[in-house]
């Protein structure tokens, strides 16, 4: 039996600390770097001690936090006269302990042993040990049926995304439009938790990551939800369909900016073609897609980036667009390009290259706005197999402040589509 289950992209990963230091601050704790990024870690950590990393994306489950005494309220604890940091909805945060960037939490592996349901349900033997269990590279969300983290997703009002049961949403329903060849974005993993997909000498493009919301147009050959004596309306037909991230069909309902980004693609797009795009700056509303990143565009502006384009035949094989061509082709539609911070091959063996290089180019501001930060970077490379993938890596500056809009209420829109 496996005693790991996992989530598509947001799991606890076992990791080995490195470039464990003196906090220059506090003389009873100690900073080190997990998967390229710094964290405030206890006294008594060293280089090469294994442990469990949550990243700031994540909250952990009430088994979790009640077994470990991690509750800031004492009376949610196991053991009651123990008091912890967390709140209660367990969101893992990116923080300043003494004025120094803290991106996650790291737990000892026996606290992830430590919670009775697990050992009472006999998944495994009382006499085991943790590192018989866990081992550095293995990712979870789940430990022998038992829930230990999951992604971070805010509150949302029951009766957001609900629509009415009038004729109104009949009609909706009888619009819609099915098609097998329009495909949503993958989910982009952590660089530092895959870079082992990236060859030595790959060449890469490190493009500087949007923070805005996602958007995706496709021409693809629909399904069409015909009534059975209609038999002379073919059954499939080319149509130009939009989607959010999570959303495959909102053409009935798509926001203004949102509808005119659609009807300005839709004239160009060849069969089988979907361009995947992020839509920045400000709604028609006025009102900013994300709080605070802006990209220098006016109030009632917003600007829309192609970062991926892919060619999809009928029977669903497809196929993404080398960068180059991506490039090209967001000129053609008359959208933006991706601002590339690096191409060239990279190979962190040689003495010129290293992995902390490379994330440094998430640092600082962005360059489509100097008085923008810059949310991380993208990496798209040709794996192993000849396919196009990509790797994202988040700046600690802008986990900070995503930490700091969640604590107010601030949410991201990407959240909710």
């Amino acid at each position: 039996m496996n005693l790991l289950q996992t989530s598509q992209s947001n799991n606890a990963i076992v990791v080995e600390l490195a470039n464990v230091r003196p906090h220059p601050n506090a003389d009873r704790l100690k900073v080190a770097t997990v998967l390229g990024t710094q964290v405030v870690v206890g006294l008594d950590a060293k280089d090469g001690d294994v442990m469990v990393y949550f990243d700031s994306n994540l909250c952990l489950s009430h088994e979790y936090l009640r077994s470990n005494n991690l509750y800031s309220n004492p009376d949610m604890n196991l053991d009651t006269s123990k008091k912890g940091y967390f709140g209660s909805n367990g969101r893992v945060k990116s923080q300043r302990f003494r004025g120094e960037v803290s991106n996650g939490y790291v737990a000892s592996l026996s606290s992830i042993i430590r919670i009775g349901p697990v050992r009472e349900g006999l998944h495994w033997n009382y006499d085991m040990i943790p590192e018989d269990i866990l081992h550095v590279g293995d990712e979870f969300t789940h430990v022998g049926g038992v829930p230990i983290c999951m992604k971070y997703t805010p509150d949302v009002n029951p009766r957001c995304g609900s629509t009415s049961t009038g004729k109104k949403n009949k009609r909706v329903k009888r619009n819609r439009v099915n098609s097998d060849m329009f495909w949503m974005h993958w989910d982009t993993k952590h660089l530092m938790r895959e870079n082992h997909r990236i060859p030595q000498g790959e060449y890469l493009y490190v493009e500087e990551k949007i923070h805005g919301t996602s958007g995706r147009t496709g021409k693809v050959l629909c399904t069409i939800d015909r009534p059975w004596w209609k038999f002379w309306i073919p059954k499939q037909q080319w149509r130009v369909v939009s989607g959010t991230r999570r959303t495959d069909h909102i053409n009935a309902h798509m926001s203004a900016e949102r509808r005119e980004v659609h009807e300005k693609l839709a004239p160009h797009l060849r069969k089988g073609e979907e361009v995947y795009y992020e839509i920045y700056g400000y709604s028609k509303g006025g009102k900013p897609v994300q709080k605070r990143f802006s990209y220098g565009c006016k109030p009632d502006q917003y600007k829309v980036m192609l970062y991926r384009v892919t060619l999809t035949t009928p029977d669903g094989f497809s196929v993404d667009l080398p960068r180059r061509q991506v490039y090209q082709r967001a000129k053609e539609l008359g959208l933006e390009c991706p601002v590339v911070l690096f191409d060239g091959c990279f190979d962190p063996i040689d003495q010129h290259h290293r992995w902390e290089d490379l994330l440094d180019l998430a640092k600082g501001k962005s360059q489509l706005d100097a008085g923008t930060l810059r949310e991380g970077i993208v990496v798209w490379f040709t794996d192993a197999y000849g396919q196009w993938g990509c790797l994202k890596h988040k700046s600690e500056e802008f986990l900070m402040q995503e930490s700091k809009d969640r604590d107010s209420g601030v949410d991201d829109v990407e959240d909710l589509l």
